[in-house]
This record gives C-alpha cells, structure tokens and sequence, in this order.
C-alpha cells in the first residue's frame, strides 16, 4: 500500500512536470543565458553572420514576465552589424504568450547606427501563443519607425504554424513547432522582403531560422550553435 502511494506520488510528480514543461513560452525563459547562433549561406560551409543574445533580468510584475537581453550581429569576419549590441524587452504574458515588438527592436538598432537623430516607433507586437499547433495562423503585425523626418514601416504577415518537429543542433536536440511568415520592411534606400521558417523550442526560444527570397529560394540558414548559462 505505501509503495503504490509512493508511485502514485512520483507519477502525479512527474505529470505535473511534463504540464510545466509543455506550458512554457516559444522564449528564453532563463536568465544569465548566452544564446549563440551561426548563420551559413544555404547548401555551403560560407559562414555569413553570428548572432549572440545575452538573456539579462527577468522581471516580473504579478503574471507578466519582462525578458531584458541584448543581440548582437556580426559578421563572419567579427566586425559588428548595425553598431554593436542593441538592447531589447520582450514580453511574455500570464498565458505564457510572446509578444515580441518589431518596432522596439528596429529604433534599437537605429539608435546604435544614428545616436544624434530623434527615433521613435509605433504599431503592433508579433504574438507567438504558447499553444501554437500545426494549422493555426497567427495574427499579422504592422509597425512604423520614425527616424528624424524619415520613416520604415516593418509589415509580418501570413504566419502560419507548419508542423512539429524534433531537430538537433550543436546546442542540443530540441521539439520544436514550425512557423512560416512573410516580412517586408521599406524606408528611404532600405527594402526588405523575405520569407522564412523558424523552430521555436519551449523555455528557448527560436533554434533554427532560414530565411527565402520573394521567389521562395533558401537563401541562409541559422542554428543554435550554444546555449550558456553565465
């Protein structure tokens, strides 16, 4: 009779657990983490970019959760991209919903790149649901960046969950759901428009990204080379 407590104990342990684990957020949810990518020109050994998150504080504000990091692109080379670290937030809700601001990220970038210019940003955060499943489509976003009289709009549209699948990296072997989306950003002398697929692990955030051209080519793929705690 004790020992059937005892397993029923461990097993009720072990399912609450597997619950905690499957309502994490698509997001690093570990602070002092160094997340760090390498980014490869499709079908080549060329390196093209490595990307280094430092996962900061964690702050929380009664169910809310506050992720303060920092990305940093540089080329193979080592020279950085866009001027050194930008500093980000990203914000995970009590439904263990990402919501990530494209905005923000673009006016942090920009500050590095034209730190005398006014720069400021407006629109919508990218959602990604913890309860992402194949099938699902995911709301579009739109933002505007204003950079003294000039503006970039950043468009993310026609996200869809694709699958589930497990994929391994450097960094580990990871479950992963599969998100599809369009983005297009335009300003003066500036347009971009990709489509890309990204693994989004739980409690990690994204493992792999490759990224299309507009006539769906794979152009680069990025993985998660290392996954640190400081």
């Amino acid at each position: 009779m004790r020992a059937f407590r005892y397993t029923s104990l461990l097993l009720f342990f072990l399912a609450a657990c597997l619950a905690a684990q499957a309502g994490e957020p698509y997001f690093c949810t570990f602070g002092n983490r160094t997340l760090r990518y390498e980014r490869y020109k499709y079908g080549t050994t060329k390196l093209v970019q490595t990307t280094t998150l430092e996962i900061g504080e964690i702050e929380t504000e009664v169910d809310t959760r506050k992720v303060h990091y920092s990305m940093l692109l540089q080329e193979a080379n080592g020279r950085n991209i866009f001027g050194g670290e930008a500093e980000q937030t990203t914000i995970i809700d009590p439904n263990g919903d990402v919501w990530m601001d494209f905005g923000a990220t673009v006016s942090s970038v920009l500050k590095n790149m034209f730190p005398s210019f006014r720069i400021s940003h407006e629109g919508d955060a990218v959602a990604m649901p913890a309860d992402m499943k194949p099938g699902d489509i995911l709301p579009d976003s739109h933002c505007v960046v204003t950079v003294g009289i000039f503006k970039i709009t950043v468009d993310v549209t026609e996200r869809t969950v694709l699958r589930e699948e497990q994929i391994t990296t450097p960094a580990g072997t990871f479950d992963c759901v599969v998100a599809h989306e369009h983005k297009v950003e335009k300003g003066p002398m500036h347009h971009v428009d990709v489509w890309s697929d990204t693994w989004y692990a739980r409690g990690i955030g994204y493992v792999r990204h490759d990224e299309y051209d507009r006539k769906m080519r794979l152009e680069t793929t990025e993985i998660l080379i290392q996954d640190l705690q400081r």
